[in-house]
């Protein structure tokens, strides 16, 4: 007698693919203004790249989310596969001042509140990239102690990675707030945003790929 599967069967012992969420959390404060354009651009062409990374990767599943900063958050409506990811920019541009302890400790709130249990497979995990070109200055509700603590927390489950980058400023002046110092983290002046994204799409490859060999890549920005 042939043995055979059903569709529903063969579905379900595919295995399970490998899930990142990539969440971003960018600077649009007032002093944003001059590197704006680019910045789209470059962010605009940084997803095209993600998505071809995921098609290149089939075990691997990317999925986009953002955070837009100034003293407002202004996070994606959900959480997005890579081939559907955009940024609404009508509604992300740069005003106001800083609020980025909120920006993180908001975003580590909505990714745990938009993924849930997903979140706890033991091959999903995230990689927040934090970009801002100025210090701290109106948040709310978060102060650096709370940050530290928390990325420490999340950092220890072996399942968040928190990179920073500081546009047209060092980034250490940012980080070490958060006692992280130059730890994944990388300065870049506001007219290199290409190569500077060109360098974070490398390091995601790089990671997506190591993932797949379920090798866990937490060193960034090193070489």
């Amino acid at each position: 007698m042939t043995n055979t599967l059903n569709p529903a069967s063969a579905e379900a012992i595919q295995p399970k693919k490998k899930t990142t969420y990539y969440h971003l959390v960018l600077d649009r404060s007032g002093s944003m203004d001059s590197c704006w354009l680019e910045a789209r651009q470059v962010i605009d062409n940084q997803l095209r790249d993600l998505k071809r990374i995921q098609e290149e990767n089939t075990n691997s599943s990317l999925i986009f989310s953002y955070c837009g900063f100034n003293q407002v958050l202004r996070f994606g409506e959900s959480l997005m596969p890579m081939d559907q990811a955009s940024i609404n920019w009508e509604l992300i541009y740069p005003d106001g001042m800083t609020s980025l302890n909120d920006a993180i400790g908001e975003s580590i709130h909505y990714l745990n509140q938009k993924a849930g249990a997903a979140l706890s497979d033991a091959d999903a995990d995230v990689v927040m990239l934090i970009l801002t070109d100025g210090l701290e200055n109106s948040s709310k509700q978060y102060s650096p102690t709370a940050i530290k603590t928390l990325m420490e927390t999340c950092e220890r489950s072996g399942k968040w990675n928190f990179l920073f980058l500081g546009a047209g400023l060092e980034v250490t002046e940012v980080t070490n707030a958060y006692a992280r110092g130059d730890r994944n983290a990388m300065s870049f002046s506001k007219d290199n945003f290409a190569a500077s994204f060109k360098e974070v799409n490398k390091e995601l490859e790089d990671y997506v790929k190591q993932k797949e060999q379920n090798i866990k890549k937490s060193k960034f920005f090193k070489d």
